[in-house]
């Protein structure tokens, strides 16, 4: 870190970042936008910028337990079988490859 001090800096704002969710305080996001949108380093800057731009959804993140993360998860899921299977198989395979679950068991 002596040599990249940047990195003892991102270091720095991952772990603050990583409290404010875990302490789920308000007064501490507002206050890491705060000092990480005059940061030197551009990228945290943009950062800062963005999760201001977005205030009211960060808020709700921060203090909420609910997450759409596995909707998503399955979402991208879905796509990726898409993409790959595009161009090879009809409707019928598509729809078939979808709906089978390697994980679930016969019930």
């Amino acid at each position: 870190m002596e040599k990249y001090p940047i990195i003892g800096e991102l270091y720095k704002c991952i772990k603050e970042f990583r409290r404010i969710f875990k302490e789920k305080s308000l007064p501490q996001l507002y206050l890491f936008i705060d000092r990480y949108k005059k940061s030197n380093v551009k990228e945290l800057a943009i950062f800062a910028a963005g999760l201001e731009k977005d205030l009211e959804a960060v808020e709700n993140a921060v203090v909420s337990d609910l997450s759409n993360g596995f909707v998503e998860g399955v979402n991208n899921k879905l796509k990726m079988i898409k993409r790959t299977m595009y161009g090879r198989c009809g409707q019928k395979l598509l729809t078939a490859k979808l709906m089978y679950d390697p994980h679930s068991k016969p019930g």
